[in-house]
């Protein structure tokens, strides 16, 4: 049986969600801008690229290579990894 789960309240505006559009279509999703740094290895490196995830219904085809605009800003969407479950996460880089 196919997994079926209503997303809606995971994409909720008035919680995590913002509204974004994406190949020139509206869609809503969660921004993370990739501010957070974290230690990786010895180095310390760090890592701030931004992402954002979204139901993959919502997603044009092909999608990597789309231009994502939130908040103003406007991203390269650079990967696609959906997880299986309807839910995606496009990885981006400014534009």
């Amino acid at each position: 049986m196919p997994f079926a789960e209503n997303l809606a309240p995971f994409f909720d505006a008035q919680g995590f969600a913002s509204d974004a559009t994406l190949a020139g279509a509206a869609v809503r999703g969660i921004f993370d801008n990739g501010s957070a740094l974290g230690a990786v290895g010895i180095a310390g490196l760090a890592t701030t690229q931004p992402s954002f995830t979204l139901p993959t219904a919502a997603l044009p085809s092909p999608v990597v290579g789309s231009v994502l605009v939130v908040g103003g800003q406007a991203y390269a969407v650079v990967a696609h990894e959906p997880d299986g479950t309807g839910v995606s996460l496009l990885l981006l880089e400014k534009a």
